[in-house]
């Protein structure tokens, strides 16, 4: 395989990362003793590593005590990569007692734990009692998940933060840590402890150092040496890599999108290395934060490296935030919204968590998310380059938008999480006699109608009718939406297998043109690579 069509997309990812980085303050605000503890963290980092299955990661945690995972708290990848190590664990672990042992809760708030976890205390009340969004303050939604499963399954959950004196308050914080762990293995020494604590403590002088004697497997993720070498064709949303004996990392996001997470946090509450770092912390309140200059920044990112050529005063757009029924009525008689155009806008923005409403290029957001901002900007870029395109929201139309929209998300972030064929004739084997209702049942009339595209050939999709676009309707429009993700992976898998030229020719192509001529080079060049084995 030629390399150098990764080649063009590492150095565009490094200099996204360096564009990101130089707008960080938090480095310059360390104070010795927390620059000293980073630095501990990354001398243990070693510069070699191999590639290995999930599964045998998930083999290790289970022939442990304890594994211990670095948490980065501002990136929502890193918490949910730890939620796909405990679900993996769990479904695995044989009846073994698994405790869940989290930085995010204070010990001295157990009681409360306790009682969320058996049902006593509703979820609002719990972030009350245990003054989450001020003694934690990152995104209880990144959480949620990794708590939520605990219930569901009768996992517990132990605090382990604490509220220490100025001095050497990080080591402390490790030696309270590891004394609660402890604590658990002296009850019950079959106990499997999977700790989510921020990753500076997972250095070799810091929390292992306070369990030695305890069976340990130390996590890290999306460090910055590892994300981009590793890169390849074969590039998976979940990669896990061995860096030494019981030392691992797993790749969920890129780099630049790691530091935009913090840059995003910063802006929102300023630089404090006591907030960063578990002192007490303002509520994140994402209604505070520019979106439309990181979407400006990803729309001149994405232009320039495509070379498409659009115009700054082109690259105009709308962001509406969590709109209201007022809000929707409002945009309805502003972009001349028909009423079948409208609804489903409605039913997307609910179905998806957010909406673009072609040709006015606005964007509606449920809650903030770089997932979506990243699939906007494609839609955007599409917009300003296909100006001719009809305002017509058509199954066709939605199916073009769509691969442009992946496509501008895996260019950004190639570890993204994106529907491809294999996946979804897993999903639908999984799925298929099965008796469902609600979305499950959406998803699976979804699965079957983009499985009979591929297998009647993808070009079938132009014998679109009223049927189908009523089977999209009904499955709240995930047909197009799923169908055009897997035609974009496709797309996107070819290109990376082919030349640098080639590579950013081809994408460049992609969003210059409508979809039949999507589909026929997407062809034309798979039928090149065959030739060429």
């Amino acid at each position: 395989m030629s390399s150098s069509a990764l080649s063009i997309l590492h150095a565009f990812h490094q200099q996204l990362q360096q564009s990101t980085l130089d707008g960080i303050k938090h480095f310059h605000g360390q104070t010795p003793a927390i620059a000293s503890y980073a630095q501990r963290f990354h001398k243990c980092l070693p510069s070699t590593y191999k590639k290995i299955a999930s599964a045998s990661l998930i083999e290790c945690v289970l022939s442990s005590e304890v594994m211990l995972f670095g948490d980065f708290h501002t990136l929502p990848q890193s918490q949910g990569a730890f939620f796909d190590v405990l679900r993996q664990t769990y479904e695995r672990s044989a009846g073994r007692p698994i405790t869940v042992a989290m930085e995010i809760f204070a010990a001295n708030d157990q009681d409360h734990i306790d009682d969320f976890l058996a049902g006593r205390l509703p979820e609002e009340y719990f972030l009350k009692r245990t003054d989450y969004h001020n003694k934690w303050g990152f995104p209880w939604e990144n959480y949620k998940p990794i708590v939520d499963y605990c219930v569901q399954n009768k996992i517990a959950i132990v605090g382990i933060n604490c509220q220490t004196g100025e001095s050497n308050r990080l080591a402390k914080r490790d030696l309270f840590a590891a004394d609660i762990i402890n604590n658990l293995h002296s009850s019950n020494t079959d106990t499997l402890v999977l700790c989510l604590i921020g990753e500076y403590h997972l250095a070799d002088q810091h929390l292992p150092k306070c369990l030695d004697h305890r069976r340990i497997v130390r996590i890290v993720n999306n460090i910055d040496d590892y994300s981009l070498p590793a890169l390849d064709r074969g590039t998976q949303n979940f990669q896990a890599l061995e860096l030494g004996a019981n030392f691992f990392c797993v790749l969920n996001t890129s780099p630049w999108l790691k530091w935009q997470s913090l840059a995003m946090w910063e802006e929102l509450h300023g630089v404090s290395e006591d907030s960063f770092y578990g002192g007490e912390n303002d509520a994140y309140t994402v209604q505070e934060y520019d979106f439309e200059y990181q979407l400006l920044f990803i729309l001149k990112s994405m232009n320039e490296f495509l070379g498409l050529g659009i115009s700054a005063s082109d690259l105009s757009f709308d962001i509406y935030l969590k709109p209201d029924r007022p809000t929707l009525s409002y945009l309805r008689s502003k972009f001349g919204l028909s009423r079948t155009n409208y609804a489903i806008a409605e039913r997307k923005l609910h179905q998806d968590g957010f909406c673009y409403i072609p040709r006015a290029k606005a964007i509606l957001l449920l809650d903030f998310s770089m997932h979506h901002l990243l699939e906007a900007a494609g839609f955007i870029l599409m917009d300003c380059v296909n100006k001719r395109l009809p305002k017509q929201g058509s199954f066709i139309q939605r199916v073009h938008y769509q691969i442009c929209g992946t496509l501008c998300g895996l260019i950004m972030n190639p570890r993204r999480q994106t529907s491809t064929l294999d996946q979804v004739e897993r999903d639908l084997k999984r799925l298929q006699r099965k008796r469902l209702s609600g979305e499950l049942r959406k998803y699976r009339e979804a699965y079957k109608g983009v499985r009979d595209f591929h297998e009647e050939g993808v070009h079938s999709v132009f014998k679109s009718s009223k049927s189908l676009e009523e089977r999209d309707k009904d499955a709240n429009f995930l047909i197009s939406r799923i169908f055009g993700e897997t035609i974009a992976s496709e797309i996107f898998q070819v290109l990376l297998a082919d030349d640098e030229a080639e590579f950013k020719k081809g994408l460049a192509a992609l969003f210059t043109t409508d979809l039949v001529g999507q589909l026929q080079y997407v062809n034309r060049l798979a039928g090149k690579l065959r030739s060429a084995s």
